[in-house]
Protein backbone atom coordinates (compact mmCIF):
# COMPACT_ATOMS: atom_id res chain seq x y z
CA UNK A 1 0.00 0.00 0.00
CA UNK A 2 2.90 2.36 0.81
CA UNK A 3 4.36 1.75 -2.66
CA UNK A 4 1.04 2.57 -4.34
CA UNK A 5 0.74 5.78 -2.29
CA UNK A 6 4.36 6.72 -3.06
CA UNK A 7 3.88 6.10 -6.80
CA UNK A 8 0.63 8.11 -6.79
CA UNK A 9 2.25 11.07 -5.03
CA UNK A 10 5.23 10.93 -7.40
CA UNK A 11 2.93 10.93 -10.43
CA UNK A 12 0.94 13.87 -9.07
CA UNK A 13 4.07 15.93 -8.41
CA UNK A 14 5.65 15.20 -11.78
CA UNK A 15 2.42 15.88 -13.65
CA UNK A 16 2.27 19.39 -12.11
CA UNK A 17 5.80 20.32 -13.16
CA UNK A 18 6.38 22.62 -16.13
CA UNK A 19 7.52 20.95 -19.31
CA UNK A 20 11.29 21.18 -19.55
CA UNK A 21 11.21 21.80 -23.29
CA UNK A 22 9.24 25.04 -23.00
CA UNK A 23 11.32 28.16 -23.63
CA UNK A 24 8.40 30.50 -24.41
CA UNK A 25 9.65 33.05 -21.85
CA UNK A 26 12.96 33.26 -23.72
CA UNK A 27 12.11 32.34 -27.30
CA UNK A 28 8.78 34.17 -27.47
CA UNK A 29 5.36 33.29 -28.79
CA UNK A 30 3.04 34.44 -31.54
CA UNK A 31 3.89 35.78 -34.96
CA UNK A 32 4.05 38.90 -37.10
CA UNK A 33 3.54 37.99 -40.74
CA UNK A 34 5.78 40.71 -42.26
CA UNK A 35 8.65 39.55 -40.01
CA UNK A 36 8.38 35.74 -39.79
CA UNK A 37 11.28 35.37 -37.30
CA UNK A 38 9.73 37.83 -34.81
CA UNK A 39 8.13 36.49 -31.61
CA UNK A 40 6.99 38.22 -28.41
CA UNK A 41 7.62 38.01 -24.67
CA UNK A 42 6.23 39.91 -21.71
CA UNK A 43 7.70 43.39 -21.49
CA UNK A 44 8.59 45.74 -18.66
CA UNK A 45 6.08 47.58 -16.50
CA UNK A 46 8.20 50.68 -17.16
CA UNK A 47 6.39 50.72 -20.52
CA UNK A 48 3.02 50.43 -18.74
CA UNK A 49 3.99 53.25 -16.37
CA UNK A 50 4.90 55.49 -19.32
CA UNK A 51 1.57 54.76 -21.01
CA UNK A 52 -0.37 55.53 -17.80
CA UNK A 53 1.49 58.87 -17.42
CA UNK A 54 0.65 59.57 -21.07
CA UNK A 55 -3.04 58.96 -20.36
CA UNK A 56 -2.88 61.16 -17.24
CA UNK A 57 -1.45 63.98 -19.37
CA UNK A 58 -4.32 63.50 -21.82
CA UNK A 59 -6.89 63.53 -18.99
CA UNK A 60 -5.48 66.79 -17.62
CA UNK A 61 -5.13 68.13 -21.18
CA UNK A 62 -1.46 68.91 -20.60
CA UNK A 63 -0.28 69.34 -24.19
CA UNK A 64 3.33 70.09 -23.17
CA UNK A 65 3.55 66.87 -21.10
CA UNK A 66 2.07 64.89 -23.99
CA UNK A 67 4.61 66.39 -26.39
CA UNK A 68 7.46 65.63 -23.97
CA UNK A 69 6.48 61.94 -23.94
CA UNK A 70 5.94 61.73 -27.72
CA UNK A 71 8.67 61.08 -30.26
CA UNK A 72 9.27 64.00 -32.66
CA UNK A 73 8.06 61.90 -35.58
CA UNK A 74 5.25 60.09 -33.74
CA UNK A 75 2.89 58.11 -35.93
CA UNK A 76 -0.75 57.67 -34.91
CA UNK A 77 -3.39 55.82 -36.88
CA UNK A 78 -6.84 56.88 -35.66
CA UNK A 79 -9.96 54.71 -35.77
CA UNK A 80 -11.33 56.78 -38.68
CA UNK A 81 -8.18 56.10 -40.72
CA UNK A 82 -6.66 59.56 -40.30
CA UNK A 83 -2.94 59.70 -39.62
CA UNK A 84 -0.71 61.91 -37.51
CA UNK A 85 3.00 62.15 -38.32
CA UNK A 86 4.51 64.67 -35.85
CA UNK A 87 3.99 65.68 -32.24
CA UNK A 88 3.10 69.21 -33.38
CA UNK A 89 0.35 67.81 -35.58
CA UNK A 90 -0.75 65.62 -32.65
CA UNK A 91 -0.89 68.67 -30.35
CA UNK A 92 -3.07 70.59 -32.82
CA UNK A 93 -5.50 67.68 -33.21
CA UNK A 94 -5.67 67.15 -29.44
CA UNK A 95 -6.29 70.85 -28.74
CA UNK A 96 -9.30 70.76 -31.07
CA UNK A 97 -10.58 67.45 -29.62
CA UNK A 98 -10.11 68.61 -26.03
CA UNK A 99 -12.12 71.80 -26.75
CA UNK A 100 -14.87 69.97 -28.64
CA UNK A 101 -15.38 66.80 -26.56
CA UNK A 102 -13.34 66.93 -23.31
CA UNK A 103 -12.33 63.26 -23.69
CA UNK A 104 -11.32 61.27 -20.59
CA UNK A 105 -9.47 57.95 -20.67
CA UNK A 106 -9.93 55.18 -18.13
CA UNK A 107 -7.59 52.26 -18.78
CA UNK A 108 -9.07 48.90 -17.83
CA UNK A 109 -6.21 46.64 -18.98
CA UNK A 110 -2.70 46.89 -20.33
CA UNK A 111 0.09 44.51 -21.20
CA UNK A 112 3.63 45.47 -22.20
CA UNK A 113 5.43 43.16 -24.57
CA UNK A 114 8.79 42.99 -26.30
CA UNK A 115 9.68 41.58 -29.69
CA UNK A 116 12.44 38.97 -29.94
CA UNK A 117 14.95 38.98 -31.41
CA UNK A 118 14.25 42.60 -32.49
CA UNK A 119 13.91 44.00 -28.96
CA UNK A 120 11.17 46.58 -29.69
CA UNK A 121 9.03 47.60 -26.68
CA UNK A 122 5.27 47.61 -27.19
CA UNK A 123 2.11 47.97 -25.15
CA UNK A 124 -1.41 46.88 -25.86
CA UNK A 125 -4.12 48.46 -23.72
CA UNK A 126 -7.87 48.92 -23.48
CA UNK A 127 -9.61 52.11 -22.38
CA UNK A 128 -13.07 53.50 -21.82
CA UNK A 129 -13.05 56.94 -23.43
CA UNK A 130 -15.84 59.25 -22.31
CA UNK A 131 -16.57 62.34 -24.39
CA UNK A 132 -18.93 65.20 -23.63
CA UNK A 133 -20.32 67.32 -26.43
CA UNK A 134 -22.73 69.93 -25.11
CA UNK A 135 -25.06 68.02 -22.80
CA UNK A 136 -24.47 64.65 -24.46
CA UNK A 137 -21.99 62.15 -23.00
CA UNK A 138 -20.82 59.20 -25.09
CA UNK A 139 -18.42 56.38 -24.37
CA UNK A 140 -16.24 54.40 -26.75
CA UNK A 141 -14.00 51.44 -26.06
CA UNK A 142 -10.50 52.04 -27.44
CA UNK A 143 -7.73 49.53 -27.80
CA UNK A 144 -4.26 50.73 -28.66
CA UNK A 145 -1.17 48.94 -29.81
CA UNK A 146 1.80 51.22 -29.26
CA UNK A 147 5.56 51.14 -29.70
CA UNK A 148 7.94 52.81 -27.26
CA UNK A 149 11.38 53.88 -28.54
CA UNK A 150 14.02 55.42 -26.28
CA UNK A 151 11.44 56.11 -23.57
CA UNK A 152 9.07 57.96 -25.93
CA UNK A 153 5.74 57.02 -27.48
CA UNK A 154 6.85 56.44 -31.08
CA UNK A 155 3.68 55.16 -32.69
CA UNK A 156 0.33 53.69 -31.89
CA UNK A 157 -2.75 52.39 -33.59
CA UNK A 158 -6.20 53.09 -32.13
CA UNK A 159 -9.13 50.74 -32.63
CA UNK A 160 -12.57 51.92 -31.44
CA UNK A 161 -15.88 50.29 -30.68
CA UNK A 162 -19.11 51.76 -29.43
CA UNK A 163 -20.32 49.61 -26.52
CA UNK A 164 -23.64 47.83 -26.92
CA UNK A 165 -26.64 49.54 -25.38
CA UNK A 166 -27.91 47.59 -22.40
Amino acid sequence: MKKVLLVTITLIITSCASPTGSNAAVDGVGFFKPMPDEKFITGSDDVTDLWMKYLDAHNTQDIEAIKSMSADSIYILSPDGSEIFTKEQQAAVLEQWFAAANPKWDAYWAMPYKSVPGGADWIIAGHNVTMTTGEEETTELHMIDGEIVDGKIARFFVYALKPAVK
